[in-house]
């Protein structure tokens, strides 16, 4: 066994040391000229993440006029900003080249309830998102007397609902585009309203669950397989009964 001198441990550890102070020094002169050049005034707002909402309606919501925007002070921004009920989360950088970089992750509407004369686009915590101002393409209405609260939509049936329909469009997600709208009568019946193949009324009976949606994706393959339109589908017995 050979022992390696230590003035040749000395030598190697000399070399490293120079080529550690140049990367350094690099660093802070990258650093020194992207950040120590005087910063430009902000003349462009860059958007991050919309979806639903559009920059002039967020730029409406700052008070800000869409069509001669005036950036003016913007660092309360991302605060008012994360008070919008269809933001999660909102990022805003400002780039020195003049630029105001606001990246915004929305949250995500699952149904339209209607209650009443309303339609309130919740997401799957039944947060309401929006009133009377629905932006979300290809919902799902569920319609009934539903109670809303402050910021969401309570009580256990509205619960319950969503619940099943959520786990019954998770196993058969063809019927997704296929509902309009899921109608909870005075009754307590649930009626379901079908846009596609054709404009068709569905009786689900009394009990939404998921044995009547297997019935329903089974008719409904049934008619398109043998070209047959109906005006209505009753699911209430054992068999499917087409009118």
């Amino acid at each position: 066994m050979v022992d390696t001198p230590p003035e040749i441990k000395e030598k190697r550890f000399g070399r490293v040391v120079p080529i550690l102070l140049v990367l350094v020094g690099l660093l802070a002169l990258g650093l020194v000229f992207r950040w120590g050049r005087p910063v430009k005034p902000v003349v462009r707002v860059e958007w991050e993440g919309l979806v639903a909402l559009s920059p002039p309606e967020v730029l409406s919501y700052l008070g800000v006029d869409p069509k001669a925007p005036n950036i003016g002070d913007w660092k309360d921004w991302e605060k008012r900003l994360a008070n919008h009920p269809r933001i999660r989360k909102v990022r805003i950088t400002r780039d020195p080249d003049g630029f105001l970089i606001i990246n915004l992750q929305e949250k995500v509407a699952e149904f339209v309830i209607h209650v009443g004369n309303s339609l309130y686009e919740v997401d799957e915590d039944l947060e309401i998102i929006s009133r009377d101002r629905v932006l979300a393409d290809h919902l799902i209405v569920i319609s009934g007397q539903f109670t809303v609260g402050e910021q969401k939509l309570e009580g256990r049936q509205i619960f319950d609902i969503t619940k099943e329909m959520r786990h019954a469009l998770s196993l058969y997600p063809a019927l997704k585009s296929r509902i309009s709208e899921l109608a909870v009568e005075r009754d307590g019946n649930y009626t379901l309203y079908l846009k596609s193949p054709n404009p068709i009324k569905v009786y689900l009976g009394d009990k939404l669950e998921l044995n009547v949606f297997r019935k329903l994706y089974a008719s409904l393959a049934y008619m398109e397989a043998e070209s047959v339109k109906v005006v209505s589908i009753d699911l209430r017995g054992e068999d499917a009964v087409y009118h």
